[in-house]
């Protein structure tokens, strides 16, 4: 049971500790127009501010500007999407001058912050769509997670949790049990590009996986019981 405590106060005290990165950072009292407000009100939200992410399915570079087609995904308290829940719709960013499309390449999960913009007219397939639109000011590209699971033998002293000190008030038993272990593996990501806007110098690349701290760059690994 302690063990149990410890390690739930554990996880709480991580989770806490978590901020938003510094690239798509607001003030605490911006009033932040979410995907689904801007897709319902039309052009009543253009110029304010917005911050929202999901998944790339692709880039399209016009002349003096770039479109960023994402899938939406909502986004978890420091602005990650969280890919495991529902999608609503698509949206497109649009960035000012050349990007190049190995920076936000298929399938990688990246969260923009900038402005509302009217809607762009394309298509899904076959089908007419119009896409929200956000004007981006800056993005963070999240690291690739692969996760997969191993099996392990551990003893039962009948707390739940296995445990290598053997303490005078449980009594371990001698049989085995199947225990998963889920590990999650980041690898380190692609060179970013830069969004650049008149007036301001673009800042170097950023792109860290774990967002309360900027000097992690190496792959990891994280293990789940």
């Amino acid at each position: 049971m302690l063990i149990r405590i410890m390690t739930l106060l554990a996880v709480l005290t991580m989770a806490g500790c978590a901020i938003v990165p510094a690239a798509i950072d607001v003030k605490d009292d911006t009033s932040l127009v979410s995907y689904t407000r801007a897709v319902t009100s039309g052009n009543a939200q253009l110029g304010e501010p917005a911050r929202w992410g999901g998944v790339v399915v692709g880039v399209e570079n016009k002349p003096q500007k770039t479109f960023i087609e994402v899938v939406h995904f909502p986004l978890n308290h420091y602005g990650k999407p969280n890919t495991s829940a529902e999608t609503v719709g698509r949206f497109k960013v649009l960035i000012e001058g050349f990007v190049d499309p190995i920076s936000f390449e298929e399938g990688r999960t990246v969260t923009f912050v900038g402005s509302v913009g009217s809607p762009t007219a394309g298509m899904v397939g076959e089908q007419p769509y119009m896409y929200p639109t956000l004007k981006a000011r800056d993005y963070h590209l999240w690291r690739k997670e692969v996760e997969y699971d191993v099996s392990g033998i551990y003893f039962n002293y009948h707390t739940g949790w296995y445990s290598p000190y053997i303490s005078p008030y449980f009594h371990p038993s001698w049989r085995y049990h199947r225990s998963r272990v889920r590990v999650i593996e980041r690898g380190n990501a692609p060179p970013k590009s830069t969004i650049r806007s008149s007036g301001r110098k673009s800042l170097p690349p950023k792109d860290y996986s774990d967002p309360s701290s900027s000097s992690r760059r190496n792959n990891r690994k994280d293990l789940e019981f």
